[in-house]
């Protein structure tokens, strides 16, 4: 391989809410499969989950903003707020807080993530997982409604 491999970083004065919320979302989801058989490991990738979504949330810009070498090949069409939101909704899966959920639904509209037709899911738009994970989110939520009625 001939193509230089250099590593960047995001950080307070250079961040990426996208690469943050994104690697939020992805460990929250692998803490979910490695419950069971890895409890630590399980609860390792979760605290660095909600660790990288505050970073996210609290340091917002997107990754191809603050490194300029980027921006040719792997410029973000949707910005950051898909990344976010799709982190959160994976965490309310994950640890079943309410706070997450809630971040999902006070920012959706705001955050460009309703109204969407859209049937693309890819590195960089996330809007389609994000409309499934939220008609799960409801099926469960009106599943224990009928139940508890």
């Amino acid at each position: 391989m001939t193509t230089s491999r250099q590593a960047y970083r995001v950080d307070r004065d250079n961040p990426g809410s996208d690469l943050a919320g994104e690697t939020a979302a992805a460990l929250a989801a692998a803490s979910i499969v490695f419950r069971r058989s890895d409890p630590h490991y399980s609860h390792l990738l979760l605290h660095h989950a909600q660790q990288l979504f505050e970073f996210g949330d609290t340091y917002r810009g997107s990754y191809d903003s603050s490194i300029e070498e980027v921006r040719s090949y792997y410029a973000s069409v949707s910005g950051y707020h898909d990344e976010l939101l799709w982190a959160a909704l994976w965490l309310h899966r994950a640890t079943g807080k309410e706070e997450y959920l809630r971040y999902a639904v006070d920012n959706a509209d705001s955050f460009g993530g309703v109204g969407w037709a859209i049937t693309e899911f890819s590195w960089d738009v996330k809007y389609a997982g994000l409309q499934v994970l939220a008609a799960k989110v409801n099926l469960l939520n009106s599943s224990l409604t009928l139940r508890h009625a």
